[in-house]
């Protein structure tokens, strides 16, 4: 929700409309993403731009964008709503993560400095102190958003911005979309935190050939439904 504050900045400042669109746009798709939207539930522009605190015209630019990234779907003269996922769109989704990631991976073994590296370590400790602390069944989004940042510190240590820019839009799948066709929750994030740490010692060896391969194995571990 905006604070009173950002709401007369939004009325009263004209430049202020894209920070309102920036706005929506992180509250619908962070809503979407930790399943408080779920597939199929309907988008209706006044009612989320009253949730929000913005006008409508905001919300109507931050769907266009959401949908562009595939996890709205927008109708002709219907109302948009959020985008449902089959077995064979996250099956896909991973494929094209393996292959992407996988090459940023290998890149980065030859191009990471030891800030990169440290930086890393400390996203993988948070995450792993997150799951300790918290339990398998009530982590799930703190956890989600250390993982992001993890695989995203490692396309930037790749020198990718355009992997970047892929992996913070179009790649990102809703939290109940893996629960949907993966294992349950414990056995992958358990297994997550033995991967990255795989990840890890290939990225500080500098071993291309290693650190593609843990990246491709990591993520083609999450098929686990035939597509």
């Amino acid at each position: 929700m905006l604070t009173e504050l950002e709401r007369t900045e939004a009325g009263t400042r004209p430049e202020t409309m894209s920070r309102a669109v920036d706005i929506a746009y992180r509250h619908i798709r962070h809503a979407i993403l930790v399943g408080d939207l779920p597939s199929g539930h309907p988008l209706r522009e006044a009612r989320l731009a009253e949730q929000i605190g913005v006008s409508r015209t905001p919300v109507r630019e931050a769907l266009s964008r959401l949908a562009s990234e595939g996890l709205v779907v927008l109708e002709r003269y219907r109302c948009g709503y959020v985008a449902d996922f089959s077995a064979k769109d996250f099956a896909e989704i991973f494929r094209l993560r393996a292959g992407l990631e996988g090459d940023a991976a290998g890149r980065a073994a030859q191009r990471i400095k030891d800030a990169d590296l440290s930086r890393l370590e400390a996203i993988e400790a948070e995450m792993e102190a997150l799951f300790d602390k918290l339990g398998w069944h009530a982590h799930l989004e703190g956890f989600d958003a250390l993982n992001r940042k993890f695989h995203m510190e490692i396309a930037r240590a790749a020198e990718s911005p355009r992997l970047m820019l892929i992996l913070a839009s179009s790649l990102e799948l809703p939290a109940s979309i893996f629960n949907r066709y993966t294992e349950p929750v414990e056995s992958r994030t358990r297994r997550t935190h033995v991967q990255h740490r795989e990840i890890l010692e290939a990225l500080r060896t500098r071993n291309a050939a290693w650190a593609e391969a843990a990246m491709r194995a990591h993520l083609f571990s999450l098929l686990v439904t035939p597509d």
